[in-house]
Formats: C-alpha cells, structure tokens, sequence
C-alpha cells in the first residue's frame, strides 16, 4: 500500500476506482466504503485508490474540536488492510475549501486520480460550501459515464450511526466498549489518550 501527497502523484496515473472521505479512526462506515471500492476495483479492472485529508476538514473550518484520532501515516496503514492499493491526500486549508464541486470532480477525480468508478458515504460532501452531496455526484457521474456506488449509514445494534464524532465522545465519557466496537478494533495509543477527556491538543 502506498501512501502519497496528491501534488508528488505521477501523471498519468491507471484508471481507478477512487474512495473518498476523511477516515478518521478508520471505522466501521470507513471500511465498508473501503471494502466497496476494493470490490468495484476487482470487478472492473481498476486500481484501488483512497483520496483524503491529512486533517478532518471540520477541524479547520471550526466545526468540530481538533482532535485526530488516527494521523495521516496510521490511517493510511489501517485502510490498506481493506484493499486499497494507495492512499492519497491533500493537507485540507482555506484554498482546498474554496475549490467549487465541479472543479474537484473535473479536475482532481477525473483529471488527477482517474476515477472510472467513485465510492462515497450517503452523507459525503464536497467543494465550496459543501455544496456537492450524494445527489450532486450522481448527475456529475452519470454526465460522465462514471460508476458511482453510495454506501448507506452503518450503525451498531442499537440503532446508534457509527461516525468519528461519535467515537470522540464516546472516548470523552470513558467508553471503550462503543469506541472499540465503532472502530472494529483495539484503541490505538493515541485514542488511550483521548479516553477519558485527556487529551488537550
């Protein structure tokens, strides 16, 4: 599994089916969206490709606290465990947000990742505003002969979604059982210290 900043990728580049979100903690909602881009890639002959930020976007627009869960290396390690063959990322600022929804479909799906099938979460947005959602990537799609598959929300049995903010609080009340569960895995060291509130960054 390879893990590359978008302005060092190749030109050039294979057709891929291209996966995208923020996958923080690389959770249960990431790795179905991880395993369906790695089953759409087989299917059609496809490179496996994951586009993200090295920081959640909602940190810096001022949305949600700073708190990381998985840095940029980790997160890459833990995604290519569901198929991906790379990882790509941008460092999220103020001039990736100001890119509108059609400049990063045109430009960096199609133009720089060579997205011939594109994997996203029933709540993914994009571009300026955030305007660009579910429905917006459908017609860009369909316009362009593009696959597109939607994953629906994953939720435990509870019926609780399973979301990163979900596992911030959860690890802010001191509750490893419903982080663990989320996250399908044991806490990492980083998220030992996010349990219980103690972390201050």
């Amino acid at each position: 599994m390879q893990l590359i900043n978008l302005r060092d990728l190749p030109e050039n580049r294979p057709p891929a089916a291209v996966c995208l979100g923020t996958f923080d903690g690389v959770h249960l909602g990431h790795q179905a969206l991880l395993t369906a881009t790695a089953e759409a890639a087989r299917r059609q002959g496809l490179a496996a490709c994951a586009y993200t930020f090295d920081v959640p976007p909602a940190a810096v627009l001022g949305h949600a606290p700073a708190q990381v869960l998985t840095p940029i290396a980790e997160k890459a390690a833990l995604m290519g465990a569901y198929g991906v063959d790379t990882v790509v990322y941008s460092h999220f600022d103020a001039a990736v947000a100001a890119h509108e929804a059609e400049w990063f479909f045109e430009e960096l799906l199609l133009g720089r990742l060579n997205a011939r099938h594109i994997v996203i979460g029933f709540h993914y947005h994009f571009g300026r505003f955030a305007r660009g959602d579910a429905e917006l990537m459908r017609g860009f799609c369909a316009a362009k002969n593009i696959g597109l598959t939607v994953v629906p929300p994953v939720c435990l049995s509870d019926g609780t979604l399973v979301s990163s903010s979900a596992i911030r609080d959860a690890l802010t009340r001191g509750d490893r059982q419903t982080a663990e569960t989320m996250l399908n895995r044991p806490l990492s060291q980083r998220e030992e210290v996010l349990l219980g509130g103690r972390y201050n960054e």
